[in-house]
């Protein structure tokens, strides 16, 4: 087996299950002749942290994540790009952000910068473009974010099939008519909800993004085709809003506080194998007050904050569920691969303890309130820094992959070591759906893919990464090679970390070892500039809004 899987805990055991499963005959390939190809749902949250799934450690009730990591893979080492625009466009295309034309968020910088375009360039596919070919049946539900213009924010522009989608973002969970600036929902070429017109009372955007992908899945099952489902969901991404019976499942645990809910999160983590004893938990976040300092008016504010947060992420959960009800209903569940991530680490906007602009209390339609660093800082334990940079805070992700006729079986429940990024669930699409990736379309030469397939990750195999995984957003910036690592903040000297060692980057080894420090900005230097990478001067750095620390 490749040292990559870890076998020294099982974790079926470790949430209660028993190991019957676990000693099943190993299935011997990915993709069973005879079967067909498999259908794939590939699942994004939006703002989430590295710890905030049960399976990651967290308290917060995702049974039904948690179920699919014990029947398949946890990746502890997947990254994103650190912020959501970005992540989307080098997901969707397998190609760092840059390349994709997505380099920052959705304003165009015009050509002379054609790695901020802030829309997807004519010089890249997306997955649905690849999949379509080969007999795929696509669609996409949630957030799109790829292009705020009209002309580049129709996903069936890109391959798919059919959308049900809010083109520019999210900003809305109740009603349209709550977000800010403009935010619709899009059914194929038709807006269905915008500022003026609101959905029905009822609607929730997180079940009618499941919902609808659910009405299309059935369409692609009846037609006997398999298909590629991109579900994005735009929780748990501020502005905190969720059912009154999911926030009060949750109120009231959270008056232990975030130093506590570090602390036993950690302990988790430790327990599941997914992070090594010896990195120290980072430091309280700067400006982060201690839990004990509060008063009992704020420690109820903050425990309302965070109760709105974990019960949108139970809402996820639930939907999860129903997904996994209508794949076993229509008789796909067994070859169809399901990959859970999220886009960025936890989201310290909204300043230290976080803000209410709204009208309404927290979590209510009406309501426009974030959860702050404190919060963050909880969701990204161990990690140091948030969304927007590339420490691991900001740029890693869970990665959960649920494969029954693809995972083999000795294999399930187990935890993937080996660094990988976005790039790579293009490569794996690919790969397994016996798609050809093109070398022009549309008359357009293509950008080769970046990314390995995970493939052989799923069948115990060893796993080439074939080079370094790279890192660039607002000036910040990172290079990841086997144990090494290098990062930067905008404008700060680059620093060196023995992941291996000290995942949490609290022990700086760039003065003790130069030459390992030069060879990996040598990487990057030639990396940024192959990638379309510009320095993020001082013009573009006044005209962008500056992220909480």
């Amino acid at each position: 087996m490749d040292k990559a899987i870890l076998g020294r805990r099982d974790f079926l055991a470790a949430i209660g299950m028993g190991a019957a499963t676990m000693a099943a005959a190993r299935f011997a390939g990915a993709a069973p002749t005879g079967k067909g190809k498999p259908n794939i749902v590939l699942i994004m949250t939006d703002d989430m942290g590295f710890s905030d799934l049960g399976c990651y450690g967290s308290e917060i009730s995702t049974p039904n994540l948690d179920s699919l990591a014990a029947g398949g893979l946890r990746f502890t080492q997947f990254y994103n790009t650190g912020r959501c625009c970005p992540t989307r466009a080098s997901l969707l295309t397998g190609l760092y952000p840059h390349q994709a034309g997505v380099g920052h968020m959705t304003g165009d910088r015009g050509p002379a910068h054609p790695g901020y375009r802030g829309r997807l360039t004519g010089r890249c596919v997306t997955i649905a473009e690849v999949l379509g070919p080969a007999g795929y049946y696509t669609f996409t539900t949630g957030k799109w974010h790829v292009g705020a213009k009209e002309q580049s924010w129709r996903p069936l522009g890109r391959g798919f099939t059919h959308c049900y989608s809010c083109p520019q973002g999210g900003g809305f969970y109740f009603r349209t008519s709550m977000s800010r600036g403009m935010r619709q929902v899009v059914r194929d070429e038709k807006i269905l909800y915008d500022n003026k017109n609101d959905p029905p009372n009822g609607w929730y955007s997180t079940d009618a993004w499941t919902d609808e992908g659910l009405k299309f899945m059935t369409d692609a099952a009846g037609q006997g085709k398999p298909f590629f489902w991109y579900l994005a969901f735009n929780a748990p991404h501020w502005p905190l809003k969720a059912k009154p019976r999911d926030i009060a499942k949750y109120r009231g645990k959270y008056k232990i506080g975030w130093d506590e809910i570090r602390k036993r999160r950690r302990a988790r983590l430790i327990e599941l194998g997914m992070i090594d004893k010896r990195w120290s938990l980072s430091p309280r976040g700067q400006g982060i007050p201690a839990w004990d300092s509060l008063s009992d008016k704020q420690k109820d504010n903050q425990d309302l904050r965070m109760a709105t947060y974990a019960a949108m992420i139970d809402s996820v959960d639930q939907n999860v569920g129903k997904i996994v009800k209508k794949l076993k209903k229509l008789g796909v569940y067994e070859n169809t691969l399901i990959l859970f991530l999220q886009d960025n680490g936890g989201c310290a906007e909204g300043g230290n303890m976080g803000r209410d602009n709204g009208k309404g209390v927290c979590g209510t339609a009406e309501s426009f309130s974030l959860y702050g660093a404190c919060w963050a800082n909880a969701s990204n334990t161990p990690f140091r820094r948030y969304k927007h940079w590339v420490h691991e805070g900001g740029a890693g992700t869970p990665l959960v992959a649920h494969w029954p006729e693809g995972i083999a079986a000795d294999l399930r429940g187990k935890l993937v070591t080996e660094p990988s990024h976005l790039v790579d669930v293009m490569a794996t699409c690919t790969d397994i759906s016996g798609a050809a990736y093109p070398k022009t379309f549309k008359g357009a030469k293509i950008i080769p893919p970046e990314g390995r397939s995970l493939r052989p990750l799923l069948e115990g195999k060893a796993f080439d990464r074939g080079g370094a995984i790279y890192f660039e957003h607002e000036g910040n910036r990172a290079v990841r090679l086997g144990k090494w690592k290098i990062v930067a903040v905008h404008g700060g000297k680059w620093e060196l970390y023995d992941m291996s060692a000290d995942r949490t980057e609290l022990n700086d080894l760039s003065k003790k070892m130069p030459e390992k420090l030069n060879e990996m900005i040598a990487l990057y230097d030639t990396w940024a500039k192959r990638a379309l990478v510009e320095p993020w001067g001082a013009k573009r750095k006044k005209t962008r809004k500056k992220p909480s620390k």
